[in-house]
């Protein structure tokens, strides 16, 4: 259980485990984001924030749709944008070092053993949390073949088969040892793998029948779904009901010296978020059209999704939520030492873009 000890922590600046092998991750481009109405002298007079991106999923559509309708620009601010591939996890060092100034963030292991290491990421913002009638940003999968002769019906039926989590401490595989420990199996009791970095890997699984489960986040789940690889299952929703999964993350120096810079980042998203959530999770021809342009998927695929996630419309983070899933790495022997997770979260740039609604 959670034990809510606050274990003063000394402020040591080593490059610890997290920026280890993830520093040879994931960069792919970097562009001007701030709107396609832009000319260059009006980007010049607005301050830059550099913004990292995996455009393939899902979760980020209100950021997408922000660039795309200059709401950055609007507000004031001109984001750089930085594409990458595989796990937000892996955006942590950069945004340790200072290299970046925001990237969506999961509350994975290196989120709280930054903490330890002497680093202080700040999350700004929730991003996407469960909601009944919303799509789940990841889904477990499960092979077709072992759903079409009922072999996996239910958690239990996961003992002793091949099954992959994606990259070690992400959500996907929060969800795989949840759905695990909902039914008293533990990740002993299965053969669980952390080989997939990218969702295409966890498809490709599939495929080639290696595994008879994984976690795929969206849309790509659907499309295994679509070719007749695996069956969509099990969500956060199913699950876990209260486990937010995405956050706006700030490096230290961006969130303690660029405070009314955050603010505009975050009303602009804010208002995308509340674009986007007008259509209650349905799939408008637009919000298609924005989704297929930055995923590379096709419409067709995109709609079989079968709409959207939950985008918290005022951005709160639940601290309790946080603590929860921090014990639980904690169990795992993934978070060595736990920390006050209120020091992870400032809200401070959000309750001004919110009115003082935080």
């Amino acid at each position: 259980m959670f034990t809510g000890r606050s274990t003063p922590v000394e402020r040591n600046r080593h490059v610890g485990p997290i920026a280890f092998a993830l520093l040879v991750t994931t960069a792919v481009a970097t562009v001007s984001a701030c709107g396609t109405a832009d000319s260059a002298p009006e980007s010049g007079s607005r301050p830059t924030v550099k913004l990292a991106l995996n455009p393939a999923q899902l979760q980020y559509l209100p950021i997408m749709l922000a660039i795309d309708r200059g709401y950055f620009r609007d507000a004031g601010v001109n984001v750089e944008l930085t594409t990458y591939q595989g796990s937000a996890n892996n955006q942590i060092p950069l945004l340790a070092r200072g290299d970046i100034d925001l990237s969506p963030a999961v509350s994975g292991p290196s989120l709280f053993n930054q903490y330890e290491q002497g680093f202080r990421i700040k999350l700004l913002a929730n991003l996407t949390a469960p909601r009944k009638g919303y799509r789940d940003g990841s889904v477990l999968v499960v092979r077709k073949d072992r759903w079409d002769t009922g072999e996996i019906r239910s958690p239990k039926d996961l003992e002793g088969r091949r099954v992959d989590g994606s990259a070690e401490g992400n959500p996907a595989d929060f969800l795989m040892r949840q759905t695990l420990l909902s039914a008293g199996v533990e990740p002993a009791d299965v053969k669980l793998e952390h080989r997939a970095r990218t969702p295409v890997d966890s498809v490709e699984f599939l495929r080639n029948r290696t595994v008879e489960a994984t976690v795929i986040s969206e849309p790509a789940a659907t499309l295994a779904e679509v070719e007749g690889l695996g069956v969509r299952w099990l969500g956060y929703n199913s699950v876990v009901p209260w486990y937010q999964e995405t956050f706006l993350a700030a490096s230290e120096k961006f969130a303690a010296e660029r405070p009314d810079d955050a603010r505009k980042v975050l009303g602009a998203y804010l208002r995308a978020v509340k674009d986007v959530n007008a259509s209650h999770g349905s799939w408008t021809p637009e919000l298609l059209a924005l989704a297929a342009k930055w995923t590379k998927q096709k419409q067709e695929t995109l709609n079989a999704v079968g709409g959207l996630m939950y985008y918290t419309p005022d951005g709160a983070v639940d601290e309790k939520g946080l603590a929860k899933v921090q014990d639980f790495w904690s169990g795992e022997k993934l978070v060595p030492r736990e920390i006050p997770v209120g020091e992870l979260v400032d809200t401070r740039a959000l309750s001004t873009a919110t009115g003082g609604s935080q």
